[in-house]
């Protein structure tokens, strides 16, 4: 029996709490074969059923999210994997959103697939992987353990194992229009935007609306929670929530936040940012939205994650006449969350030596360097930003040696094009038709994503995180869109659902009720 027919036979094998949790995602990553694609060729995409049995001992499956980098570089770097290894990989993007991918993960894990060897695992994930048993344990050695940024490597470990390296890491940037002033606070941010035409943020039904909310709290001096502890319902804390829930929703009421960003992803920012408002209709967009309106003139201000600075580096649009970028970026006023991927090893892959013998090419200083240059991907490896601080090489400089092979030269939005000496500081380029980024500009990049790295807070390490987030996401996002009144929101109620899910169990009521937040019965459902 195919996997696209099995759906409901897997759910059934699923506890109540992975049922309630992750049930619906699983069905849709198991049932939509449009969804997967295979990155290690070129051709048609492979159907589910290529992924339901093992690969065999010259054969390894990553299993990872949509790339939405300039570029797509990962893909090359498998490709150039299999040019030089007997062992061929192929790269399975199981979904486009991050919270269904997790469910497709952990619903083969939980079944004991090895169709997958290696995980790409979010780091809010970590803690559920590790403590179901469906990855390994990944013992470093010190020598190996200090290349990594600190942070971003503690990212890997759950109850003081190390469980994952980290692959790629995320921490949100500032951009913001040439020409306006760059807050350094957030009452300056909020002040400038409404002077400037906004500010474009995410706040969809999403993994990425949590953490945005999660930092407005923060960056308020709020707390969700402290350490194992949920705290929104202590006296201090709670009342901080509140008011910046309720701060939130007047800047969206006065258009101080972007149109749109109650429902925004990192696409759906992209995309208000880049064309305006007239592409802020959505009220299911997420990150590209906010990127796009951020690269019209309307919305001067943008949260995003650093993969937007090449997306919006490589358009030609984005460069005045002079080849000057008509952007600029900073660090984000007040807390950031951090992000990213970690590479793992599956508990079922009958090939874990040769996994490890991957991750260790994929996360080595000279991967690393490409896939910051050619695709944006922020490195895990402090060499890196050494190399970046003294002696920036663009993406055409690192695949020089291997230009007119036929491999990763050439290939991508950035990728073989020479480097580009600027002509007006580091935020220029010549005029040409193609455009790739300057030494001086990764050289920018770096330096601020391991600023922004090194100041990041990581979100709670709980085994039913997705769980925990919805519920949380539910309740916050209802404040700041108007469906909940900031008074009525129920702390002790919120706390105590909270508390409850991240022990697995779910609200008496559905999510989407409210009830749980406190709003009053009569209006429930609306």
């Amino acid at each position: 029996m195919s996997v696209t027919r099995r759906p409901r036979e897997l759910l059934r094998r699923l506890d109540p709490a992975q049922r309630r949790w992750g049930g619906a995602g699983l069905v849709a990553g198991l049932a939509l074969a449009s969804v997967l694609v295979s990155l290690a060729g070129k051709g048609a995409p492979p159907s589910v059923s290529s992924f339901t049995g093992c690969g065999g001992p010259n054969r390894l499956t990553v299993a990872t999210g949509a790339d939405i980098t300039a570029g797509s570089f990962r893909r090359d770097l498998i490709e150039e994997w299999n040019r030089t290894h007997t062992t061929q990989v192929t790269l399975v993007e199981v979904a486009d959103r991050t919270d269904e991918e997790r469910a497709e993960m952990a619903g083969r894990a939980r079944l004991g697939s090895c169709a997958y060897d290696v995980f790409s695992v979010d780091v809010a994930w970590m803690a559920e992987f590790a403590r179901s048993g469906y990855i390994r344990p990944y013992p470093l050695d010190p020598g190996e353990a200090n290349r990594y940024v600190d942070n971003v490597l503690e990212a890997g470990q759950v109850d003081g194992v190390q469980y994952a390296v980290p692959f790629v890491t995320d921490v949100p940037l500032l951009f913001h229009r040439r020409g306006v002033p760059v807050p350094t606070t957030t009452e300056q941010l909020w002040k400038y935007a409404a002077e400037n035409g906004g500010y474009s943020v995410q706040l969809g039904d999403y993994e990425g609306g949590t953490v945005n909310l999660l930092e407005a709290i923060l960056s308020a001096g709020g707390r969700v929670t402290d350490g194992e502890r949920i705290v929104v319902d202590e006296k201090d804390s709670g009342e901080r929530v509140r008011q910046a829930l309720s701060r939130w929703h007047a800047l969206l009421e006065r258009g101080v936040l972007a149109r749109g960003s109650e429902n925004f992803s990192k696409e759906d920012t992209f995309s208000t940012f880049r064309n305006g408002f007239l592409e802020r209709g959505s009220r299911n967009s997420v990150e590209e939205s906010s990127l796009q309106a951020f690269r019209d003139d309307d919305v001067a201000y943008m949260r995003n994650w650093p993969f937007a600075f090449h997306r919006l580096a490589t358009d030609r649009s984005m460069y005045d006449d002079r080849g000057r970028l008509r952007f600029g970026m900073a660090a984000l006023p007040g807390a950031g969350i951090l992000g990213g991927f970690n590479l793992a090893i599956s508990a079922h892959s009958d090939n874990p030596a040769k996994a490890r013998t991957l991750i260790d090419f994929l996360t080595g200083h000279d991967a690393q360097m490409k896939l910051f240059a050619c695709s944006g991907y922020p490195p895990v490896l402090e060499s890196v930003y050494d190399e970046y601080g003294k002696d920036p090489r663009t993406c055409g400089q690192l695949l020089a040696p291997t230009a007119g092979t036929g491999s990763t030269a050439g290939t991508g939005s950035t990728a073989g094009k020479g480097s580009a000496a600027p002509t007006d500081g580091p935020a220029s380029v010549p005029a040409g038709e193609d455009t790739e980024l300057t030494g001086p500009m990764l050289q920018d990049l770096a330096a601020k994503i391991h600023q922004a790295l090194l100041r990041a807070e990581s979100r709670p390490q709980y085994s039913y995180y997705a769980a925990f987030s919805e519920v949380f996401r539910s309740c916050a996002r209802a404040v700041v869109t108007g469906d909940l009144l900031a008074k009525e929101l129920d702390l002790s109620r919120f706390a105590d659902a909270l508390r409850d899910a991240r022990q697995g169990r779910a609200p008496e009521e559905t999510v989407r009720s409210l009830a749980h937040c406190g709003k009053p019965e009569g209006r429930q459902g609306q």
